[in-house]
């Protein structure tokens, strides 16, 4: 994630960073014909309540799970506008796992501004 957030005391994060997809993805007509690279950042934030014996994955909020989705999300046809639209559906599925209180998700086109190593936008949400 370009723009480390660090968890605050009592938290834990869980980090999928820089994951890199080809979409459809932007508004105009030769963007709707050919997929493009972005790479998705999310961090999840959990409470923690100290340290966790547990190695059962059931007892942790796992990065496997959002990875798989936006893999398979990926392989999909359905074309997207905006990168906040793409934001928000990883949004979403940072938040699907209850546990999860707030979450920070970063979403870029990593090749449409040749002088730039990407573009984008960042979403920071607090459950509820």
């Amino acid at each position: 994630m370009s723009i480390p957030i660090v968890p605050q005391i009592g938290e834990r994060s869980v980090v999928v960073d820089d994951l890199r997809l080809e979409l459809f993805i932007g508004v105009h007509a030769h963007e709707r014909e050919a997929r493009q690279e972005v790479s998705v950042s999310v961090q999840m934030f959990v409470v923690d309540l100290g340290p966790s014996r547990s190695d059962d994955i059931a007892d942790h909020v796992s990065y496997a799970e959002i990875v798989e989705k936006l893999k398979e999300r990926a392989k999909s046809q359905r074309h997207v506008n905006l990168v906040e639209t793409l934001a928000e559906e990883v949004m979403e599925l940072a938040f699907a796992d209850a546990r999860v209180a707030r979450a920070v998700v970063e979403v870029r086109k990593t090749e449409i501004i040749p002088d730039a190593s990407g573009v984008g936008v960042v979403l920071h949400r607090r459950r509820g």
